[in-house]
């Protein structure tokens, strides 16, 4: 199976990276998982070339949050919109927020801020099966 390049992890919490990198990284369908722990730390990767498949997005956070990060993402060129973002939630979005969030089309879906190797590989397969295959 090919490998996806590299995701990349925002959340401000290096538990929660950690924990996250792991179970991304028991999956082996990634070459790299980089690290943010805000949305500047982010945006700066996107700006650097380094575009990730998937942004795995946490929205509360200091220096940038994920909305703000949101923001500054839909103002980049469409070279570096590339990545499908997955926001990662520790609690439940009031109405309000989630449909906020469904006005980003770079945001693809919502999941819990914990991975499982399964919820990666079903992730992975639903947006890139056959660039795998």
């Amino acid at each position: 199976m090919n490998r996806l390049k590299r995701f990349l992890l925002v959340d401000d919490s290096n538990a929660t990276n950690f924990f996250n990198k792991t179970i991304i990284q028991k999956t082996n369908c990634v070459e790299e998982v980089l690290i943010a722990t805000n949305g500047s730390n982010a945006m700066k990767h996107l700006q650097s070339d380094t575009i990730p498949e998937i942004i795995f997005l946490d929205l509360n956070m200091p220096v940038m949050n994920g909305w703000e990060f949101l923001e500054q993402h839909n103002q980049l060129s469409a070279a570096y919109k590339n990545s499908r973002i997955i926001v990662m939630l520790g609690a439940k979005l009031s109405e309000e927020e989630e449909n906020t969030l469904k006005s980003f089309p770079q945001v693809t879906e919502f999941r819990e801020k914990m991975l499982t190797k399964e919820i990666v590989l079903e992730i992975v397969s639903k947006y890139f099966d056959e660039s795998l295959n």
